[in-house]
C-alpha cells in the first residue's frame, strides 16, 4: 500500500496549489508533517475564500489589566465555525485596533487611526493598500478641535468588490480589473476606486444615505435609506453614475435598514425593523401588519498551522430578555423582477416574497450574501449581525448583542451566538 507521506514535494505543491477553500488548505497541512512543510515552500499561505460563514468575534480587550495586556494575545482574533460549533483562533495583528467589516472573496477591508484602508486576509495575513481616506473627495471641515481620526471608525460604512483582487490565489498578483465600490462621508453617497489607483472617485447620485451595495451579474447596484435601488453607469460620457431601476417598496420607512443579496440568481431587497430605547422612533410591527401579504405579490425566492481550536459554543434558544437599546425584530423581503408595464418609469418592479426555499441570507457589515442550507446552515432563516454602528457608543460594550437567526416562516429569533462579543469599533461580523 503506498504511503502518502512519502509523495514527492513537487506533486504535494501542485496538490495544495489546486485547492480552492481554507478548509481543504487547513486538512491538507494537518495530515502529516510532510504535507504541512509544502507551506514552508510556498512562503505565503494562499489567498483562499471559506467554504461557510463564519462568524469574526470582536477583539478581546482586557479593560483591567490593560498595561499588562501581552501583545500576542491582543492580536489572536477568534472565528466561530457554524459547521463545528468551535471557535477557533489566528494571529492577526494587522487588525488590531482597526475597523474591519466584510468585503468578500475571503477578504475583510480595515481602517484604523492611521486613516489607511486596507484589504486584508485573515489566512494568509496578505494586505493591500487602497488609497486612504483622505482621498475620498467629499470630507468634514477639519481642523485643531476636529481631526480626521475622531471619525475613521464611522467614515467609511462598506466596501464591496466586482472581483477577487488577486490574479491567482498562490502568486499574490494583483487583478487591476478589480473595482471597489464603497459608501461613505456625513451623507452616505457612493465612490469607487480600482486596484493601483491612488484616489477614490464619486459616483454621482440623486440621494444620500445609501446603505448597501452589491456585484451582481457584472454590475454594481445600491439602495438608498428610502429603499430605491440604482445601477451604477460606469461608461456615461459626463462620468460615473447612479441610475434609478426601481422605487422604494410602500410597505417600508426609512428607519428600516436595507440590504441587497443575491440568492438563487435573483436580486433581492431586504428591509430590517429593529426597536428599543435608544431608537426614536416606534418600529414595531404587529402580527397582524406581518402576515397581511398582497397575495398578487407574494412569491419563493426561487421562480491552518496557526489555527487553534479553543472552545465549543452550544445552542441556546431566543429566551434573553430585550435590554438593549436596539434590537432586531423581523424582516421584509422583496425580489426585483423586470418590469415590463407601459408607461412605467423603472426597469423593475417588487414582488413581495415570504420563503427563502432553502438559501439562507448573511447579512450585517459584510457583504451581503445568500448560501445554501445545509447540516450547519438553517434554510429559510435570516442571520444577521449587529451593524447599528451609529448607536454602538450608546451601548455598554458595544455594538455586537444584536445578532441571530430569523426564521421566515414562524417569524421566531433564535442566537447564534452563545457568547458575548461586544465592540466600539469592530463588532463581530460575518466572514464570508
Amino acid at each position: 500500500m503506498a504511503d502518502w507521506t512519502d509523495l514527492p514535494m513537487d506533486i504535494l505543491v501542485v496538490i495544495a496549489q489546486c485547492l480552492t477553500v481554507i478548509e481543504d488548505f487547513t486538512s491538507f497541512t494537518a495530515v502529516c508533517k510532510s504535507w504541512q512543510s509544502v507551506t514552508s515552500i510556498l512562503k505565503k499561505k494562499p489567498s483562499l475564500p471559506t467554504r461557510y460563514p463564519r462568524i469574526m468575534l470582536a477583539e478581546k480587550i482586557d479593560t483591567e489589566d490593560q498595561q499588562n495586556r501581552d501583545d500576542q494575545d491582543a492580536s489572536i482574533r477568534c472565528f466561530l465555525n457554524l459547521l463545528t460549533s468551535k471557535t477557533y483562533q489566528l494571529q492577526l495583528p494587522e487588525a488590531r485596533g482597526r475597523k474591519c467589516t466584510g468585503a468578500h472573496y475571503g477578504w475583510l477591508w480595515t481602517i484604523g487611526i492611521d486613516l489607511q484602508i486596507n484589504l486584508l486576509h485573515p489566512f494568509s495575513r496578505q494586505q493591500i493598500c487602497l488609497p486612504p481616506m483622505l482621498t475620498l473627495p467629499d470630507q468634514y471641515v477639519y481642523d485643531e478641535r476636529f481631526m480626521p481620526q475622531e471619525v475613521w471608525g464611522v467614515f467609511v460604512a462598506k466596501i464591496v468588490m466586482s472581483s477577487n483582487p488577486l490574479k491567482d490565489k498562490c502568486l499574490h498578483d494583483y487583478n487591476e480589473d478589480c473595482t471597489i465600490v464603497a459608501i461613505y462621508g456625513e451623507y452616505a453617497i457612493l465612490v469607487f476606486t480600482k486596484l493601483g489607483d491612488t484616489v477614490w472617485t464619486n459616483i454621482s447620485v440623486q440621494s444620500r444615505v445609501y446603505q448597501d451595495i452589491i456585484f451582481y451579474n457584472g454590475k454594481f447596484y445600491a439602495v438608498d435609506v428610502h429603499g430605491v435601488v440604482v445601477v451604477c453607469d460606469f461608461d456615461d460620457a459626463n462620468g460615473p453614475k447612479a441610475i434609478v431601476i426601481a422605487p422604494a417598496p410602500i410597505e417600508t420607512n426609512d428607519t428600516y435598514q436595507k440590504y441587497l443579496v443575491e440568492s438563487s440568481g435573483h436580486l433581492l431587497l431586504v428591509a430590517r425593523f429593529r426597536k428599543g430605547i435608544s431608537l426614536n422612533f416606534d418600529d414595531d410591527v404587529d402580527d397582524e401588519e406581518e402576515g397581511d401579504d398582497n397575495e398578487e405579490d407574494m412569491g419563493d425566492v426561487d421562480g491552518n498551522v496557526n489555527v487553534d481550536e479553543v472552545e465549543d459554543v452550544k445552542d441556546c434558544g431566543n429566551e434573553e430578555e430585550k435590554e438593549a437599546g436596539y434590537y432586531t425584530t423581523g424582516f421584509f423581503v422583496w425580489r426585483l423582477d423586470e418590469c415590463h408595464e407601459e408607461g412605467s418609469n423603472y426597469a423593475y418592479r417588487l414582488t413581495q416574497v415570504t420563503s427563502l426555499g432553502d438559501q439562507a441570507l448573511f447579512l450585517g457589515s459584510n457583504v451581503s450574501t445568500s448560501v445554501a442550507s445545509s447540516e450547519s446552515i438553517k434554510p429559510n432563516c435570516i442571520y444577521f449581525t449587529d451593524d447599528n454602528y451609529e448607536l454602538y457608543f450608546e451601548e455598554p460594550g458595544g455594538g455586537g448583542h444584536d445578532t441571530g437567526i430569523f426564521n421566515m416562516e414562524d417569524k421566531t429569533t433564535q442566537l447564534n451566538y452563545a457568547g458575548e462579543s461586544r465592540s466600539n469599533i469592530s463588532p463581530p461580523l460575518w466572514y464570508i
